[in-house]
């Protein structure tokens, strides 16, 4: 039997689900008030009808917007049925991003006050990606949540079409500079290990979302980047050691195999651990011919 509602990936605080229904079936109609705060990316097109709202198209242009609880309604638009993929965070996090853009919001249930949002080729491309790799189960939990929670935060921010309405004073900037050098510490000291973003943000006694909007905004770099910038550098360090041996490195930076610690370092620099460690201990060598042999 054709599973409608399909929960692809859980974590501590964020989920993603595909929803792929089709029209004669008794709940495409009405399949009951939402079970999370998130957002949804049509994949075809579908009339939505929010409780006491006018209806609006729902297709791949836009992204759609729910609170939890949220009552709504679907009406027929595509031969294909409503089929789409949603993230979900949870409520906390839901209204710590409801509250970025507007301080008076009057239900905290209800941190969501749009019902959609533009949704822009690149946005479109990014969670579609991000779908797949968690589909497959290629993503780390760290990445996984942070990308997750930023998708959710710019579709709301795009929903608004606007920054945030505040501007931050001298306390907030020093108590910002702060959590940034605490979060790195956390990720230096724990390295190797595989921490979520919720376990980084419990540690350091703040909230998944400001964790990963405040890193970003001040290093450039997502904490899930980061953490492997500091990896490939540590593994400079070993390579050049006697006799390293490229399996136990890689576990020990927290890679799961050689493989993983080889795919990720040609993805991200163009280099195989192999050829980095002939390239640190080539004297006199250009690159290329480092490389080469």
């Amino acid at each position: 039997m054709h599973q409608i509602d399909r929960l692809i990936y859980k974590g501590a605080t964020t989920q993603v689900g595909s929803w792929r229904c089709p029209t004669v079936d008794p709940r495409f109609r009405d399949s009951g008030p939402t079970e999370n705060h998130l957002v949804v990316f049509p994949r075809s097109g579908v009339w939505i009808r929010h409780a006491g709202s006018r209806a609006f198209v729902a297709d791949p242009h836009v992204v759609t917007i729910y609170n939890r609880g949220q009552e709504f309604t679907r009406e027929p638009l595509s031969l294909d049925g409503d089929r789409c993929d949603w993230f979900a965070v949870r409520p906390n996090i839901a209204a710590e991003i409801g509250a970025m853009y507007n301080r008076r919001i009057d239900d905290p249930g209800q941190p969501f006050t749009r019902q959609f949002a533009p949704c822009s080729p690149t946005l479109y491309l990014r969670q579609r990606r991000l779908f797949l790799r968690l589909q497959h189960g290629r993503v780390d939990p760290l990445e996984a949540e942070e990308k997750i929670i930023g998708i959710v935060a710019e579709v709301i921010s795009r929903s608004y079409g606007a920054m945030p309405a505040w501007s931050e004073t001298t306390r907030e900037r020093a108590e910002r500079r702060d959590l940034i050098e605490r979060a790195r510490a956390e990720i230096v000291t724990n390295v190797s290990q595989q921490l979520t973003v919720a376990q980084l943000a419990s540690n350091l006694k703040t909230s998944p979302f400001h964790l990963c909007r405040v890193f970003r905004s001040g290093t450039g770099l997502t904490l899930h980047d980061y953490r492997l910038e500091l990896r490939q550098r540590l593994l400079l360090e070993r390579l050049a050691e006697p006799g390293a041996n490229l399996s136990r490195i890689a576990h020990e930076l927290g890679f799961s195999s050689h493989s993983h610690l080889s795919a990720t370092m040609r993805r991200r620099g163009g280099m195989t651990p192999s050829a980095l460690r002939r390239l640190l201990l080539s004297v006199g060598c250009e690159p290329q011919q480092a490389i080469a042999r």
